[in-house]
């Protein structure tokens, strides 16, 4: 028995967790409670803009290039230096192999409230998203074209001011930095102090000159908190497995760690005992809703099946879900807070046998003890 056979032998023997989640109808029926005020302290840092250039040598450079803009009082420009750029570049991005790396045993990691915060089970829905009518041509009004709705699609649009919904953020990747656009984008979820869990496919691997930018509460352009709610990734992490869904997790490192304002989740190895309970919540920023530009959820989703791929799990449901929610987490609240099960993967369809019997389309979510550890390989190696 190898090694990797061998700690996944040990595992499996303990992951009865004996307590389950809280189901979707539970959490109705519980107080949430109020944050109270935003310590100064923290408002004054999140409600900072921060502008990071790169590549300049000296503080000197900047200066020579500033120049005060004529007919504005008080407004000055900034003409970069040759080689320099706007924000932060990514600097490592890995594969782990699964069977070196030592990790505690265990099924679960902390969430953290911070002690201004409080704790919500159901987030603020808000309205329903549309844009402000035109006129065609012809005189008549249309709404304009900013994705497209599946028919019946369960998500609705929340504000993400409360914990844990704030927690769930988009992420911005770029593959040929310093280009100012953005290649793809997708979400995730803080998870630790400067730690976001989201899907491996999500990361730009295999590009030499990236960067990845982080944005929790992402509401409209920027974060609700202020300008300076967001951070730049300094380094990736994901397994040496050889891929598929079970293992698409992914943990980044943040520059700044927001997790100490805001808080973070926790994660957990799903159960199989838990399997058909409507205990969990789907968060993320779909392009086919309010084009990525505000965060949706759908809770009261089961897990239908678990497919195992050594200690990785590919969750199985039929909760909605669609490009730009990939990373996304998959949770569910317990006494002791919210943590998450897996992340926002993809989907498959399987063909059955004559006339489509048999057959099975489900949405999934990479978990097990593999995202468990991965995030806990984060914890200890990136305070």
């Amino acid at each position: 028995m190898s090694h990797s056979q061998e700690s996944s032998h040990e595992k499996s023997e303990v992951r009865k967790h004996g307590e389950k989640p809280l189901g979707s109808e539970e959490t109705l029926k519980l107080q949430n409670e109020p944050d109270k005020d935003l310590p100064e302290a923290i408002h004054r840092e999140l409600s900072a803009s921060q502008i990071y250039i790169h590549g300049v040598g000296h503080r000197r450079d900047i200066d020579d290039y500033m120049n005060a803009v004529e007919g504005l009082e008080g407004t000055w420009s900034i003409r970069l230096p040759s080689g320099t750029s706007l924000g932060l570049p990514g600097r490592t991005g890995e594969r782990l192999h699964r069977a070196s790396v030592a990790i505690d045993k265990g099924i679960s990691t902390t969430p953290h409230r911070p002690e201004w915060s409080g704790l919500s089970y159901q987030p603020r829905v808000a309205g329903e998203f549309r844009h402000t009518m035109i006129r065609t041509i012809r005189g008549r009004t249309i709404e304009p074209f900013y994705g497209i709705y599946d028919s019946p699609d369960a998500r609705k649009v929340y504000y993400p001011r409360d914990y844990p919904w704030r927690c769930t953020g988009r992420i911005f990747t770029y593959t040929t930095w310093p280009t100012p656009n953005w290649s793809w984008s997708g979400s995730g979820a803080l998870v630790g102090p400067r730690l976001v869990l989201t899907a491996g496919h999500v990361a730009p691997w295999g590009s030499q000159s990236w960067a990845m930018l982080f944005v929790p509460a992402y509401w409209d352009g920027a974060s609700i908190f202020g300008p300076g709610a967001s951070s730049y990734v300094s380094d990736y992490r994901g397994w040496n497995t050889g891929g598929g869904t079970a293992h698409d997790s992914c943990i980044l490192r943040l520059y700044q760690p927001l997790g100490n304002q805001l808080g973070w989740i926790g994660s957990r190895t799903y159960d199989g005992d838990w399997e058909g309970g409507n205990y969990w919540v789907l968060t993320g920023y779909p392009g086919a809703i309010a084009g990525a530009n505000r965060p949706v959820f759908q809770s009261g989703v089961a897990v239908l099946d678990d497919d195992e791929d050594g200690d990785a799990q590919q969750l199985e449901h039929h909760g909605d879900s669609s490009p730009g929610e990939s990373g996304g987490p998959m949770f569910g609240f317990w006494n002791d807070g919210p943590h998450a099960i897996g992340t926002t993967s993809g989907g498959e369809t399987i063909s059955g046998g004559f006339l489509g019997i048999g057959n099975e389309d489900n949405n999934i979510a990479a978990g097990g003890d593999s995202m468990v550890d991965l995030i806990k390989w984060g914890l200890s190696n990136w305070p």
